[in-house]
Parts: structure tokens; sequence; C-alpha cells
């Protein structure tokens, strides 16, 4: 997948943006309006670098950012509001749904209550994916965590959010931001 003006992806969860019948299916219409957006791009390095773990951003927290939509059991608009805020930040997405790669993924087709967005503007680490993986960390009321990975307590609703960039913890995620929302029960 080649992004304009950016360096070829590459990744060992690479895969179409939902191009197959199965993902283009259930792909809904979603509202990505998140209350509290323009504070949380507000957000300068230095205060996403010492947000503590329950601090809030206006109303935003992980019970309104997992806010239930869309399809794929309701996952689908709380995974893709993460695609404003990597836009903000001149990220791309360079994968949703698909049939490929480990089918425990929240990326696979095969997993019908989640949904996962992948983010990127490079091959490596860059400055702008570590802010966009702070400002969603920060949008779920989280502190960016040193290993690179940030699971969610479940929601009242049952959903769980996973976040993933250049961990130490899950390899292969240094030159995208990982995104993916499941509901759990």
């Amino acid at each position: 997948m080649s992004m304009s003006s950016a360096p070829e992806v590459t990744s060992d969860e690479s895969g179409q943006d939902c191009s197959e019948p199965a993902g283009l299916a259930e792909l809904q219409v979603v509202d990505l309006a998140i209350v509290g957006f323009d504070e949380l791009i507000g957000l300068s390095d230095e205060a996403l670098e010492t947000f503590s773990d329950g601090d809030t951003i206006g109303t935003l927290d992980l019970a309104a950012f997992l806010a239930p939509g869309g399809g794929w059991g309701g996952s689908e608009a709380p995974a893709r509001r993460a695609i404003p805020i990597g836009s903000r930040n001149g990220l791309t997405v360079t994968s949703l749904k698909r049939s490929t790669g480990s089918t425990g993924s929240d990326h696979h087709v095969g997993q019908r209550q989640s949904f996962a967005v992948d983010l990127s503007n490079g091959a490596s680490p860059t400055p702008q994916m570590l802010r966009t993986a702070r400002q969603i960390a920060a949008a779920l009321g989280h502190s960016w965590p040193a290993n690179g990975y940030l699971q969610t307590a479940t929601t009242a609703r049952g959903y769980r959010a996973q976040l993933i960039y250049d961990s130490s913890v899950v390899p292969n995620h240094s030159n995208h931001v990982h995104f993916g929302v499941r509901k759990v029960r």
C-alpha cells in the first residue's frame, strides 16, 4: 500500500481497507464526532506526556469514546473515532477489516464483534504516530504507557479497546498505530 508523500508501509498486519465483500457488507456510515475533539487536539506534547490515568478532557472518557455504533457488534464507530485524530496529525488509514493475518485480530473478518484501524505516516516510528497514540490514550482517560501497549477495562456496555504503537509487548507495530475495539460481553 502506498501513501502519497510517505514511504511504503510494511507490517505483518497489512491488509486491504475492507475491499473484500465480507468486509464491505457490514461497513456502515458512522458518526465520528468526538465531544472534546478540539481540546484533545490542542493538548501540547508536554501535556500529553504528563497526562495521568483517570484524567479527563472535558466530558471525554473511556465510556464516551467507546460508545457503540455502526457494524461489527457496534465496535466500528468507536474504532473509527481514532481516524480524525490520526488525520489531524498527518496519518492515513492503512488497514481496517481484512481476511488475512491472525484470525484473533480485531482486524479479521472472522471476529464479528470487533473492528480495528491502523494509522501511519511512515515505515518507522515518527513523532506524529507517537502524538496520535498519546492523544487516543488521553481520549480513553489513560496516559501513554512506556511499553507501547494499552488495553482498557471493559465498559459497562461491554467494550474494551486495545491501543498499540512501537510496543515492546506486541511486536511489529513500529510503523503504525493500531486501535482496536471489541465487544467482549
